[in-house]
């Protein structure tokens, strides 16, 4: 991704370049990879960055130091990413320079959380315009001033595919990265890759909306992956852009997902959820390697065994000549782990022991030993509880359609939309998912939906358990435009379940069943919609 006509030849264009990740790649691009000329696009001028109250002030300051220690030129340039014209001139500038560009980095974003039914087109302009915008101009003003290009970087977010239904705008933006790299790749034969990015620590979306992701860690179980990992990774996905120009970076920790299992939005995250906790749990969780039937229970195994069988992982995933080259007391970094690596380590400790580790952790300097006692303390304290939970939570997968696996919501569940509630969902992904569309009593808006749940449930009474949602019909705007009520509700609809199977419910004779007709009538055009259902309850 760095060969020499890039580093010592050539210029990388960086958009959005003054924000966190702009600046934490930059350092890091001059300092692992010898990069010697960048330019910064930002709508901000020199002197803003060198404000102390500059949220990035710190890191402004200590990529300056690297590049006055490595003997690297970095411009900074105010201009509008969103103005083909300054971004032409620029790219056009340095063409007839001794360093055109070689390299494209987009960065540059606008974050705000509206839901779908709160956006407005002022909203939805000031979004999408960084991104969608912006990276449409970067591609044409290289390619209307021939701009050779090494590489053509887009972040896009883990959001757009797994977590927040609730940032429409910011998630059609990411879209808009994804098809653009695509069609670059696929279609024009251009370098492109649009990463789909982690919480980065330090840097990046969820560094700045911290409470959001330590919410998203605590309760759902999501990880930060290093600065330093994400852009190693990023150069391996680069040498397979063109099998998948669009790829997907996520950490997770897959047992705290399962736990959180009914509470998680959509049906594609819960079923990689289904499949990575499975995999986990066919994995040999209570011992270390099957090559050493001695040691096959961990659990009962003796703190040095469990220390020599890291330091054994670790010894591999170096390539050491011998294990006692590898010493169980200095850090992992001390013994030359790179990120890579370390998330090696991080995915064998969660597949053998079921206990992870943040990566945060593992790369600052804790050694093999400290490793080990953390692993050892956790298998002694939960010991009767992993035994007991190996067995309870592998039901679902042996008998998928019992009565105590439908988890019953005394409270809505919050679906990322805001007219649909869900009122039940079993633990199996696969079960049929019905759509209710009733006209719910706004003063009783509780106690009607719970008769309604009772009603769906007794019709559903001798097939599988349903996922069963209902429109609240008291929320929307009801007007004689039944068509574009029914083309709402359907855009409701197709977030929580995007291409069907559609079961849509209703009660004969009250406004429901016409919107509910309508809406069968627009589903049968959507050539993506499986197959879809009309029920009425009786």
């Amino acid at each position: 991704m760095f060969p020499s006509d890039v580093c010592h030849l050539g210029t990388i264009l960086i958009s959005g370049g003054c924000g966190g990740l702009g600046l934490t790649m930059s350092r890091w691009m001059i300092e692992e990879r010898g990069v010697k000329r960048l330019m910064l696009m930002s709508r901000r001028t020199l002197p803003q960055l060198e404000q102390s109250d500059n949220p990035e002030y710190k890191e402004w300051l200590r990529l300056q130091q690297v590049v006055k220690e490595r003997g690297a030129r970095l411009d900074v340039v105010q201009a509008d990413v969103t103005n083909f014209e300054h971004v032409r001139d620029l790219i056009e500038k340095l063409g007839h320079t001794p360093y055109p560009i070689r390299g494209i980095i987009h960065c540059a974003a606008v974050q705000e959380d509206l839901s779908l039914a709160k956006l407005t087109e002022e909203n939805l302009t000031r979004i999408q315009k960084p991104k969608v915008r912006g990276a449409w101009n970067l591609h044409r003003a290289s390619q209307v001033a021939g701009t050779s290009l090494h590489f053509f970087l887009l972040f896009s977010s883990i959001r757009n595919h797994l977590i927040d239904l609730g940032s429409s705008g910011y998630n059609a933006g990411n879209q808009f990265l994804d098809i653009l790299a695509h069609y670059r790749v696929k279609q024009l034969h251009l370098p492109a890759l649009s990463i789909s990015l982690p919480a980065v620590s330090g840097a990046g979306m969820f560094h700045r909306q911290r409470d959001m992701f330590t919410s998203l860690q605590h309760t759902a179980g999501f990880e930060t992956v290093p600065t330093v990992a994400v852009f190693e990774l990023i150069e391996r996905l680069y040498a397979d852009q063109n099998n998948c120009p669009c790829p997907i970076i996520f950490a997770a920790n897959w047992q705290k997902l399962y736990k959180n299992y009914p509470k998680l939005v959509t049906h594609q995250l819960r079923k990689l959820v289904v499949q990575q906790y499975a995999a986990i749990n066919d994995s040999a969780i209570l011992a270390f390697s099957s090559s050493h039937p001695s040691t096959a229970n961990i659990i009962d195994m003796p703190l040095e065994i469990i220390v020599q069988r890291i330091q054994m992982t670790v010894a591999r995933l170096l390539t050491a000549k011998s294990v006692d080259d590898i010493s169980v007391n200095h850090s992992l970094i001390s013994l030359g782990m790179d990120s890579l690596a370390v998330i090696s380590l991080y995915n064998w400790l969660g597949q053998e022991t079921s206990i992870f580790i943040p990566l945060a952790d593992l790369l600052q300097g804790i050694s093999i030993r400290t490793i080990a006692k953390h692993v050892y303390t956790k298998l002694i304290a939960h010991k009767q509880a992993n035994m007991a939970s190996a067995v309870a939570e592998r039901k679902p997968f042996v008998d998928p359609f019992r009565k105590n696996e439908i988890e019953l919501f005394n409270n809505l569940l919050y679906t990322g939309t805001d007219n649909i509630v869900c009122l039940q969902r079993p633990i199996h992904c696969d079960s049929p998912i019905v759509f209710c569309i009733p006209v719910v009593s706004t003063n009783d808006n509780t106690n009607s939906l719970e008769v309604l749940l009772d009603k769906v449930s007794k019709q559903y009474r001798r097939v599988p358990p349903a996922a069963i949602y209902a429109f609240q019909m008291s929320r929307i705007s009801l007007t004689t435009d039944v068509v574009a009520t029914a083309r709402d509700m359907i855009s409701q609809m197709r977030r929580i379940q995007p291409q069907g199977f559609y079961v849509l419910m209703a009660t004969h004779g009250d406004q429901g069943e016409t919107i509910a007709c309508e809406m069968l009538q627009q589903l049968e055009k959507y050539s993506a919609v499986s197959d879809i259902q009309l029920q009425f309850l009786n």
